[in-house]
């Protein structure tokens, strides 16, 4: 219970921590007001630090701990730019998937990540959008700020094609083709992973039902057993 209070302590405040960055990356704000922030946000990194070495420390396999949570490990530096503070979602997608595996059937959900790779999905995903606006960004001169950015990045890589922004130089074409193509991979895998724990659920579920059935069949059985014997004694 206290294991699960400390995690869902830490998603809320590392919510507020992307809450307030990306405000004071879009917005003008006071100084002193994004110096907080940032000092806030350094001090939520030193946490990350504090409850990483911490598992590491209590891991049995302290390199594979350190494997399993590399993509993590980029949601925990301070970085003080706009493209990289997006990697406090993965740090937050962490802390989600260990407060569901405290919260629920820890086996259950291990196997499932296991078999799915959800996290690992999630978080390359995360990575994929930043690299796409970051190079969209740089090499088309018709996009000059971070919001058109992510804008025109999540319109490629959906395939909505708004036509209110779109690339004016080749490379800005070719960052476009490979959103578009990267979309349609990612939302194809996501699609397979919710359809897989659907039918995986819907497998366990008949698997149950079908598992009582027997035992009430087995109960039914025995029960006419005992009475068959009861009736020979009976009959002797």
């Amino acid at each position: 219970m206290k294991k699960r209070l400390v995690y869902f302590g830490g998603i809320i405040v590392t919510i507020l921590d992307i809450l307030f960055l990306m405000y004071i990356t879009f917005y003008p704000v006071a100084a002193s007001f994004k110096y907080q922030v940032i000092a806030f946000d350094m001090l939520l990194c030193v946490c990350f630090w504090i409850e990483f070495l911490y598992n590491m420390k209590k891991a049995d396999d302290k390199k594979k701990y350190v494997k399993d949570n590399s993509l993590g490990i980029l949601g925990m530096l301070p970085f003080n730019s706009i493209f990289m503070r997006a990697f406090r979602f993965i740090k937050l997608a962490q802390f989600i998937k260990i407060y569901v595996l405290i919260r629920d059937d820890e086996k259950v959900v291990a196997n499932f990540l296991k078999k799915t790779y959800l996290d690992k999905a999630i978080a390359c995903t995360i990575i994929f959008i930043i690299l796409i606006t970051i190079l969209v960004w740089f090499v088309d001169a018709g996009i000059t700020d971070f919001g058109t950015a992510i804008w025109y990045t999540f319109a490629s890589m959906t395939s909505t094609g708004y036509g209110d922004v779109v690339p004016t130089t080749v490379s800005g074409r070719i960052v476009g083709i490979v959103a578009m193509i990267g979309g349609i991979m990612i939302f194809s895998l996501m699609t397979a992973i919710i359809s897989s724990a659907y039918v995986s659920r819907l497998n366990r579920e008949n698997r149950e039902d079908l598992e009582s059935k027997i035992d009430d069949l087995a109960r039914n059985v025995d029960e006419l057993n005992r009475k068959i014997d009861e009736l020979n004694r009976k009959i002797e």
